[in-house]
């Protein structure tokens, strides 16, 4: 590991040692105090370099800062201006510019991860409503309508969903980490079939 230094104004109280990861490691730079650990690390969905802080004694991160970088800025142009940032926060932690990148961060990355599994969700809503009519068609062909039609379908689309998030893991990964793909593409098709027999349900139940 390599140690650099940054200081902040001879105003400020914060004085930052920082430990900068020669390994391949999630984070790039790190540094902590009796108070909070703070550590700066890359977004794997947005092209950002993130400041985190974690209060000693608690297990979770809280952005509290976000680096764009350019198309020409390098990592290390990126860490350096997140350690600048980082003293700024303890300056002043409800800087306006700084919140409004982490808003704007945020909406970015918000953005990709639509993009990347809404139509997932909609083509397993589909194929939960597909299969949920073929099962409210039987029921209803045999004369057996009713909840058993609803509950039928309804645990035919979890398992579908359940099935589709398998195939969806192996093709490519989840910006949202394997819970929210679950919920994501479970969720979607067990509503879509839920949806379907719901209404076979009341028109043909009623």
């Amino acid at each position: 590991m390599t140690v650099t230094e940054e200081a902040g104004s001879e105003t400020s109280p914060a004085y930052f040692i920082w430990e900068d990861a020669e390994e391949d490691t999630w984070w790039l730079s790190r540094r902590h105090d009796e108070s909070a650990a703070f550590v700066i690390a890359p977004d794997s969905v947005t092209n950002h370099v993130l400041v985190l802080r974690q209060p000693s004694g608690s297990n979770r991160f809280k952005v509290i800062a976000a680096i764009q970088m350019g198309q020409e800025s390098s990592v290390g142009t990126a860490v350096a201006e997140a350690k600048r940032t980082a003293v700024k926060w303890i300056g002043v932690p409800n800087s306006a510019p700084i919140k409004s990148g982490v808003r704007a961060w945020r909406a970015q990355r918000w953005s990709k991860i639509a993009l990347r599994e809404v139509p997932l969700a909609l083509v397993s809503s589909f194929i939960g409503c597909v299969l949920a009519f073929f099962v409210a068609a039987f029921f209803i062909m045999t004369d057996v309508s009713g909840w058993p039609m609803v509950v039928v379908g309804t645990l035919l689309g979890f398992s579908s969903g359940w099935l589709l998030k398998w195939a969806a893991d192996r093709n490519f990964s989840s910006l949202m980490g394997p819970i929210g793909r679950f919920v994501t593409v479970t969720g979607g098709a067990t509503a879509g079939a839920f949806l379907t027999v719901s209404v076979f349900f009341i028109l043909f139940t009623g």
